[in-house]
C-alpha cells in the first residue's frame, strides 16, 4: 500500500470535484471517528487510528453518484460548469453502483486496500459485516454526522427503517459498553 498522505487526499476531492458540504461532512466524521479512536486506544484497546481517519476523509469521496438529481442550493458552493459535467457524467456512468462500492473499486485499484475496506463498510446496508472496531468507528461516526454537525443516532436516522434503527442503536451500545467498562 502506498502511503496517503494529506495532500493526496486534497488531490482526491479535486480530481473528483467532491463539493464543498461533502467535504465538510467528511471532515467531521473524521473527527468523531478520531476521538473515538482515541477513547478505544485509552481503554488498551488497539486501533489503527491513522487507518480510520484516512477513510472517514474519504468515505463519501464519490456521493454524488448517489444524488437523485443535482440540488446545486444544497452544495453550497460556486459550481463551475466543469464540476457539473463531471458529477452528471459520474452519475450517469454508475448508476447502478452506489459511492462506497465506486470509491472502494478506485482507492482499491490504486493501492489502499485497506483504506478501500473501510469506506465500503461504511455504507447503511454493511452494518451486518462490521467484523473490526476500525470498520465499526468509521461506520458509526459517519452515522453520527448530519451534515457537519454531530448529531444523536435517533435523529440522524429518522428515516430509516425500524430494524435499521434497532441495530445501529445495538451498535452504539456495544461501543459505550466496551468503552465505559
Amino acid at each position: 500500500m502506498t502511503k496517503l498522505k494529506a495532500k493526496d487526499i486534497y488531490d482526491l476531492y479535486k480530481e473528483f470535484h467532491v463539493p464543498k458540504n461533502v467535504i465538510d461532512h467528511m471532515v467531521k466524521v473524521a473527527d468523531v471517528a478520531e476521538k473515538l479512536c482515541d477513547k478505544f486506544i485509552k481503554k488498551g484497546i488497539k486501533i489503527d487510528k491513522e487507518l480510520v481517519v484516512k477513510a472517514a476523509l474519504l468515505h463519501d469521496l464519490l456521493r454524488v453518484v448517489d444524488f437523485k438529481e443535482l440540488k446545486l442550493k444544497r452544495i453550497k458552493q460556486h459550481v463551475t460548469s466543469e464540476d457539473l459535467e463531471f458529477w452528471t457524467d459520474l452519475m450517469e456512468e454508475h448508476k447502478e453502483i452506489n459511492h462506497a462500492d465506486l470509491a472502494a473499486k478506485i482507492l482499491n485499484k490504486r493501492g489502499h486496500k485497506r483504506i478501500a475496506n473501510l469506506v465500503k463498510k461504511h455504507f447503511i446496508t454493511e452494518i451486518d459485516n462490521l467484523k473490526t472496531w476500525e470498520e465499526k468507528i468509521v461506520y458509526y461516526a459517519d452515522k453520527r454526522v448530519k451534515g457537519k454537525r454531530k448529531v444523536g443516532i435517533k435523529r440522524r436516522m429518522r428515516k430509516s427503517t425500524k430494524e435499521m434503527k434497532k441495530k445501529l442503536i445495538q451498535l452504539e451500545k456495544e461501543i459505550k459498553k466496551v468503552l465505559k467498562d
